[in-house]
């Protein structure tokens, strides 16, 4: 630490406050820089300058002015030394061990509305945790945080960490960001983040050498035939050209309309009608088509109906 700045540690830099460099920079807390360089948790990372202006500041606008003078130096006085310096780790260490434990599902008996047995003869039942926090009178989170203090529920599942090496390995191959995140499965917009902090860090982020992959990406006739002749499904052909499996199945027809593709060979039909088509022998003579009847043969037919019932 200097007068006038900071220094991170981590880039070398001289900052005059270090919690916003270190978040947006570096992505760690100030809590994990200071276990890592092994400062003390009340180490204040502002600048000594900076720091007096804020009081000065604070001093300015008569901030604290409503409280009791009187009180605040009865209590100075009061303080001890040796205490003075143990307070805070103290504080800092029953605040984590009190975090823990409400963590674990732990609550103050006098805010307990459902006992444990209530909440194992609900899940004995099937039900899911929306219900059972309905018919507890509980929170959602808290439900779900005593049943799995109780064993009944599987303990959280910590976010999955992305390889950022990957990425960019990936990225250095030439691949998209959409590219990528689908073959990592996740999200493109992780993918894009990951990149802008490579950037910030001066880590040289080469720009993509593959097709763009879009849905409305169109390849010319030379291009498809010579993917089409590597042979593959429509969905390998879509991913190796950079455009939807739809379009892949249109080009194909459209090609062998034009017959630059050749044709697909008619598949045998399967089945029992078919059997009995093979095995039903043809007939050499030609069907005569049935002469459709006309509305004058129709009243001629009905007219000699009409003669035939009178004559009886």
């Amino acid at each position: 630490m200097r007068p006038d700045g900071i220094v991170c540690l981590e880039c070398g830099k001289l900052r005059k406050t270090l919690g916003t460099h270190a978040r947006l920079r570096h992505r760690t807390t100030l809590d994990d820089y200071r276990e890592k360089w092994g400062f003390n948790r009340q180490t204040a990372f502002v600048a000594a300058d900076t720091a007096a202006r804020l009081r000065r500041l604070a001093l300015k606008r008569n901030l604290g002015a409503h409280g009791s003078a009187e009180l605040l130096a009865k209590a100075r006085a009061a303080r001890r030394r040796k205490d003075l310096a143990r307070r805070p780790e103290a504080r800092l260490k029953d605040g984590a061990a009190k975090k823990q434990l409400y963590a674990s599902g732990w609550q103050p008996r006098r805010y307990r509305k459902v006992d444990d047995r209530t909440l194992r003869r609900l899940a004995r039942e099937g039900l899911d945790t929306k219900r059972i926090a309905r018919k507890a009178g509980l929170s959602i989170d808290q439900t779900r945080s005593r049943l799995q203090a109780l064993g009944l529920l599987p303990p959280h599942r910590r976010r999955r960490l992305v390889d950022r090496q990957r990425i960019l390995a990936l990225r250095r191959e030439g691949l998209w960001p959409l590219e990528i995140a689908r073959r990592m499965r996740i999200r493109r917009q992780l993918v894009l983040k990951i990149l802008w902090i490579f950037r910030g860090q001066g880590v040289r982020v080469p720009t993509p050498r593959r097709p763009r992959p879009i849905k409305k990406r169109r390849v010319t006739d030379d291009e498809f035939l010579r993917a089409f002749r590597r042979a593959g499904t429509p969905a390998q052909m879509a991913a190796r050209l950079g455009v939807s499996r739809a379009y892949v199945i249109y080009k194909t027809w459209y090609l062998r309309q034009r017959s630059l593709i050749a044709p697909v060979s008619r598949p045998r039909t399967r089945g029992r009608r078919a059997k009995l088509r093979r095995a039903r022998p043809r007939s050499s003579r030609r069907r005569l088509p049935v002469p459709r009847r006309t509305r004058k043969d129709r009243r001629r037919g009905r007219e000699s109906r009409d003669a035939r019932t009178s004559a009886d």
